[in-house]
């Protein structure tokens, strides 16, 4: 991947950063990988940064690399999103205070494509980039949210509280030291209960904000709470639990499940259905998750998939029944994955 020391001005704008860029007093301003928009051209321009390292391609569905002709629009709104919510998370490291006006701007922005939803899901699902989950993570539970909120029928005002929660979930693990939160392997139990507190980190960081409502902030806390009470940080069971922790709970689990992550490769969604009907109602909210498998599975119907043995396939149908089932065609046979227990999906086209 060539990399080009250059001026920094609107020529820029479309271009990746190659390097962190940092204060002369050796504050981060913005970290490698950051697409170039116009508002991180003005972010440089403020802290009056003469020349960076550019390149002008970045990870996009899996190992491949486009050049920045073939990304869209969407696709690189929605990289600057999960961009502005890595320096929101590494300034949270760094000490300073939360940024809401950046979570609000990526909030709003979030919620503007709640009725193009096409686009929105072809973002989440095409742009997968293993180390940057933590930030990208952010970003998707958002979305998923979002789509859960807006499915179980909520207010407007509901549906943009849900968003924000998803945004601001896990911006406790800013204070999680970083060899934790990117071990390339299962934690210690020890390195667990460290992770835990992510949660109980997040709620310390907006708790004083007026800005947020509390039940955002009681989402922040309690979206690791399982409905049997064997969760955490607490302990408590699901009917001491908010609707907006219920819906994170579940958006949570499913893109933990279909990211790609540092140790282990990213799961279809029929998988994550399926993990999570194993889970099932002593983890999450039995209403939350009927909606996401009453509704997400058309967004797949169509898509293409590479099954194990190697040929291409598309997926025609998704019983509302059995979301974990679905029929794909393959040349002109059909695999019906409600019998045909061997015949796996390798990956998402």
């Amino acid at each position: 991947m060539k990399q080009n020391y250059v001026k920094v001005s609107e020529d820029i704008i479309g271009n990746f950063l190659g390097d962190d860029v940092y204060t002369i007093g050796g504050n981060m301003i913005v970290p490698v990988d950051t697409l170039i928009t116009e508002y991180i051209l003005k972010k440089l321009q403020e802290f009056r940064i003469d020349k960076v390292f550019t390149y002008r391609t970045n990870a996009v569905r899996g190992d491949d690399y486009l050049s920045n002709e073939t990304i869209s629009d969407a696709q690189k709104k929605y990289i600057e999103d999960v961009s502005i919510a890595k320096i929101m998370i590494q300034d949270l490291a760094s000490g300073k205070e939360l940024d809401f006006g950046k979570a609000e701007d990526v909030s709003e922005h979030i919620y503007s494509k709640i009725n193009d939803l096409g686009s929105l899901m072809d973002c989440v699902n095409s742009v997968r980039i293993a180390d940057e989950y933590t930030y990208s993570h952010l970003i998707n539970v958002s979305v998923y949210a979002m789509l859960i909120a807006k499915w179980m029928g909520l207010s407007k005002k509901q549906i943009k509280d849900v968003v924000m929660s998803g945004l601001l979930h896990d911006v406790g693990k800013s204070q999680v030291p970083p060899e934790i939160l990117n071990k390339k392997g299962p934690l210690t139990e020890n390195e667990f209960d460290i992770m835990k507190r992510h949660t109980v980190y997040g709620y310390e960081i907006i708790k004083n904000n007026d800005d947020i409502n509390m039940d955002v902030k009681r989402a922040v806390i309690m979206h690791h709470e399982k409905e049997n009470g064997t969760g955490y940080p607490f302990g408590i069971k699901g009917n001491q639990k908010n609707l907006y922790s219920k819906i994170l709970t579940v958006a949570d689990i499913f893109d933990a499940i279909t990211s790609e992550r540092v140790y282990r490769g990213r799961q279809t969604p029929f998988m994550a259905f399926k993990e999570l009907e194993n889970v099932g109602f002593d983890t999450v909210d039995p209403k939350v998750m009927m909606v996401l498998f009453t509704n997400m599975p058309s967004y797949y119907v169509g898509s293409k998939v590479k099954m194990e043995n190697g040929e291409i396939g598309e997926v025609v149908y998704v019983p509302n029944q059995c979301a974990y089932a679905p029929v794909i065609k393959v040349n002109n046979n059909f695999y019906d994955f409600t019998y045909e227990k061997d015949a796996l999906i390798k990956e998402f086209l």
